[in-house]
């Protein structure tokens, strides 16, 4: 028995002893236990220990065996990007979209209101340039920087007397967001999608290339003519939908059977299928890409699909392609994204229900991972995201991937943010939204941090999320001149 009187007590506990005391306290209480004494930090940095205190602070039991668990627990606690840094405003209706360039330097964003924005990403994100693209209640759903960061693709949905107009428009971003060229989109939910910094992809019929009415992969490549009058550069965008300055071929063409074009994303053909065990007999040329297109199938009874094609974009022949991948899945797509990467693809999908005559969405919403790196790979599925009520109808919300890190918007006030190897929920990211417009759109990390999250809402907000850590980063430089904020991430 240890004396009472025994200042030093507490040295003749056992391991174990101590081991089981501080097995009580919290991650704070354990780094200040580590102070103590060379014993006790000994017996503090004790795996099992962290591993209990992440399994606590998770909620949930997974494994991993390639970093200590308090490592791990730091990573969940002090790296992911939940605490709001920043509420940016500017929008005066909901926001459908947004997106980072790819330098992480500039964001941009879309919504009812018929706005494009462009913000300068930083300590302190700011506007650098807006447009009224289109005048409600035509609105504009997508957009996406091309590579240079010149130029963006945005979808404007118009509404006009004689029914909805479906247009790409590209619009310079050194000119101010003024619309250059145009093209008009026979499928509203294609999107459409850089293929490179002057060309972007439309799906269209095309009757005059062929005799049928197959859909056709178009490539459109503008050229940007200097306009004298500088007023011309506000045209209305009805103004600029002819071929005077946009050049169409057609890459691919699809059999026009049961299923139509929606979402879409383009890879490189190196990135495809690069870490298969299988090795690649096919010949590559600079011009070949992956084309992965969603498609929604015309019946409720007929399986909607994820394919995947091959195509050179230098080619000027088009012919009738069979998809190198085919996914059948049974449900409706609302959004997609790549990784920075472009080794992940990523989809939110609400399974197909039929009895009978009746049909619908369940309220479930699953968040698939596809890695396209190893396309034989099973693709990771998350759950915890729900949709308010089933229903006939699906609307869109976008999800984004990073390195550790899985975000989605919802039809609730809240975005999900996963982790990606315990696949729990670590965070829903709070949105206090006014009802009835209650949903977060779309969500983005920074493609060069991933302890940086953007998310936008129905609300008409910009919110910025960030990590412990990367607060702390942004307070320590703030008072440091021309600071480089787009390359901090230490992960």
């Amino acid at each position: 028995m240890i004396d009472s009187a025994d200042e030093n007590g507490w040295e003749h506990l056992t391991d174990p002893v101590l081991l089981h005391i501080f097995s009580y306290l919290d991650k704070n209480e354990l780094n200040n236990v580590c102070r103590t004494c060379k014993n006790w930090y000994r017996i503090a940095q004790d795996e099992s220990l962290w591993k209990e205190l992440t399994y606590r602070n998770l909620g949930c039991r997974y494994s991993r065996h390639d970093v200590s668990w308090k490592s791990e627990l730091k990573r969940l606690t002090y790296h992911a990007p939940t605490h709001l840094h920043q509420t940016c405003e500017g929008h005066v209706d909901e926001i459908y979209y947004v997106c980072c360039s790819n330098s992480g330097k500039f964001l941009a964003t879309c919504g009812a209101d018929g706005i494009v924005k462009v913000w300068k990403y930083g300590p302190n994100t700011e506007l650098l340039h807006s447009s009224q693209v289109v005048d409600p209640p035509s609105y504009a759903n997508y957009v996406e920087f091309n590579e240079a960061e010149t130029h963006l693709i945005v979808n404007c949905m118009m509404r006009e007397e004689g029914g909805l107009q479906v247009a790409l428009a590209v619009l310079a971003i050194e000119k101010g967001l003024a619309v250059v060229a145009a093209r008009q989109s026979w499928f509203p939910n294609f999107r459409g999608t850089w293929l490179t910094n002057d060309t972007f992809l439309l799906a269209d019929v095309l009757a005059y290339f062929f005799s049928n009415d197959n859909v056709k992969l178009v490539g459109c490549k503008f050229y940007e003519e200097e306009l004298e009058n500088p007023e011309l550069y506000e045209r209305p965008l009805l103004e600029n939908l002819t071929d005077d300055n946009v050049e169409l071929w057609t890459l691919l063409e699809m059999v026009r059977d049961e299923y139509r074009p929606h979402l879409v994303k383009v890879i490189e053909w190196s990135k495809w299928n690069q870490d298969s065990p299988i090795e690649r007999v096919e010949t590559s040329r600079p011009g070949d890409r992956v084309v992965i297109i969603y498609q929604q199938s015309l019946e409720w009874d007929i399986v909607h699909r994820l394919v995947f094609y091959k195509v050179d974009i230098d080619c000027e022949t088009p012919s009738v392609t069979e998809p190198i991948k085919i996914i059948m899945i049974n449900s409706g797509c609302l959004g997609v994204n790549l990784s920075a990467d472009h080794r992940y693809v990523v989809y939110n999908l609400r399974r197909v229900c039929i009895d009978g005559d009746n049909s619908w969405y369940e309220k479930d919403v699953d968040t698939m991972v596809i890695n396209l790196a190893n396309i034989g790979e099973k693709p990771e599925v998350f759950e915890g995201n729900k949709s308010l009520e089933q229903s006939a109808t699906i609307f869109y919300f976008f999800p984004s991937i990073s390195s550790d890190f899985l975000a989605s918007g919802s039809e609730q006030d809240v975005a999900f943010l996963w982790d990606r190897h315990s696949k729990h929920v670590i965070a829903t990211l709070p949105h206090t939204l006014p009802d009835p417009k209650n949903g977060v759109s779309a969500v983005a990390f920074h493609p060069r941090d991933p302890e940086v999250l953007i998310s936008v809402a129905d609300d008409c907000r910009i919110r910025i999320w960030m990590s412990k850590n990367r607060e702390r980063q942004f307070k320590q430089q703030s008072d440091i001149p021309d600071c480089d904020y787009t390359l901090q991430s230490d992960v």
